[in-house]
C-alpha cells in the first residue's frame, strides 16, 4: 500500500517540475554534473540547443 502512494506522489511531483526551454520551447530536464568544470544541478534542453540554467 505504501508503494502505491509513493508512485502517485512521484508522478504528481514530476508534473509540477516541468520546465520549458526558452530558446526552442522543448522540454528541459534536470542533469547533475560532477568532476571538472560545472558542478551541481542544471536544467538542460533535451534537443541540445545549448540551453542550460542552474536549478539551485
Amino acid at each position: 500500500m505504501a508503494e502505491k502512494k509513493a508512485k502517485t506522489a512521484e508522478s504528481r511531483g514530476a508534473e509540477a517540475r516541468k520546465h520549458v526551454c526558452p530558446s526552442c520551447s522543448a522540454e528541459a530536464k534536470v542533469v547533475f554534473y560532477t568532476g571538472f568544470g560545472r558542478k551541481g544541478f542544471f536544467w538542460v534542453c533535451e534537443k541540445n540547443c545549448g540551453y542550460s540554467a542552474r536549478t539551485r
